[in-house]
């Protein structure tokens, strides 16, 4: 990659469904959203070893009584990994000398009127994409390992 005085960016696109601590869809275990919080020693083993718990009592049918999220389970637990993704990687990329600077940050479009919602979502798809944009073009050479919607800061 050239060097670049300002930087590249990495956005993810997620969801509000994949936030630890949604007072309606979140992981019950509290211990485990804990150390999912912990952006110290949040590891890609603690986000894998999260995933395959999950598969594994998919698998063997016992996933409903395991404590994960009750919205849209699957969709909602591969949005919280890659939330954590986006934040270990921002934590990784941070050492990084100047000029080859990498920042990464993840955003919700929200309900989008696409295929995926069956044209029922309340959001064009142009205007989804706002917050994408303004992320990858943003200047403050600080922002990284955060997450969005609408353009504002908003809790994982």
């Amino acid at each position: 990659m050239r060097p670049s005085p300002f930087g590249a960016r990495i956005v993810n696109v997620t969801s509000r469904l994949g936030r630890l601590n949604g007072r309606r869809n979140r992981i019950a275990n509290v211990s485990l959203r804990q150390q999912l919080e912990d952006n110290d020693s949040l590891s890609e083993e603690l986000i894998d070893s999260t995933v395959n718990s999950f598969l594994e009592q998919v698998k063997n049918g016992t996933w409903e009584s395991g404590g994960w999220p009750q919205v849209f389970t699957d969709y909602s637990l591969s949005k919280l990994a890659a939330n954590a993704y986006t934040r270990l990687m921002a934590r990784i990329l941070s050492d990084q000398p100047e000029g080859h600077k990498i920042y990464m940050n993840c955003y919700c479009p929200g309900w989008v009127k696409t295929a995926m919602t069956d044209w029922a979502g309340h959001t064009s798809p142009e205007v989804a994409a706002d917050t994408a944009v303004w992320l990858a073009l943003i200047s403050d050479q600080f922002v990284s390992g955060k997450f969005f919607a609408e353009r504002r800061e908003i809790n994982f």
